[in-house]
């Protein structure tokens, strides 16, 4: 109550200036409502694709029960040319950008419909088209690559900036990891490297 009327204020609360075409044509613009969407059918997936596993129709498998929201927000806030690099348990960015639970299903049961062909372990996924890279098995190694990503990102910008683009918009490079991959060295280099390259 005491933080309602910062809420009321907040851009997660303001409507999408965008429909999104998984929601009801009366809230195709609540971020909020979608947020919450979102969380829930995330949660349902896990609970079938994790019965799945230890029934032996799967091999491998991680539930991110918990960790939804914490990224889901920033999900939120991304603009589609943003480039995410992700570990096991972010399956809601790539929901939240659209991949189906079509996609999720060929690509734990690694079959022919499955964006990788099923060369990856199953909850490695990875969209070329959501600009999600794959999910490596190591733990850290997204870390550098989003700090050359994002470095990338800010060398394009430039350039198109000296080129006088001007329809040409800023974007960033998020990564998303846990507690062990904070203590790996990766984490430790991608960090002086993003300090001293200043990336987005």
């Amino acid at each position: 109550p005491e933080h309602a009327s910062l809420l009321e204020y907040a851009d997660l609360l303001r409507p999408s200036p965008t429909s999104f075409p998984d929601m009801p044509q009366d809230t195709s613009h609540n971020v909020l409502l979608r947020c919450h969407r979102i969380m829930t059918r995330l949660r349902e997936m896990d609970n079938i694709l994790l019965n799945a596993q230890r029934q032996g129709r799967i091999s491998f498998y991680l539930t991110c029960r918990g960790e939804e929201a914490t990224y889901i927000g920033s999900a939120s806030a991304l603009k589609r040319e943003d480039v995410m690099l992700a570990q096991y348990r972010e399956q809601g960015l790539l929901m939240w950008r659209g991949f189906t639970l079509e996609q999720f299903t060929n690509q734990c049961c690694g079959n022919d419909l499955d964006l990788g062909r099923g060369r990856q372990m199953p909850i490695h996924y990875g969209s070329r088209a959501l600009n999600f890279h794959t999910i490596s098995s190591p733990l850290g190694t997204q870390i550098p690559q989003a700090v050359g990503v994002g470095y990338k990102k800010k060398l394009e910008y430039k350039n198109a900036k000296y080129n006088n683009d001007h329809e040409h918009e800023p974007s960033i490079s998020i990564v998303y990891f846990g507690e062990g991959a904070a203590s790996s060295n990766d984490f430790h280099a991608a960090c002086n490297f993003a300090s001293t390259l200043q990336v987005p």
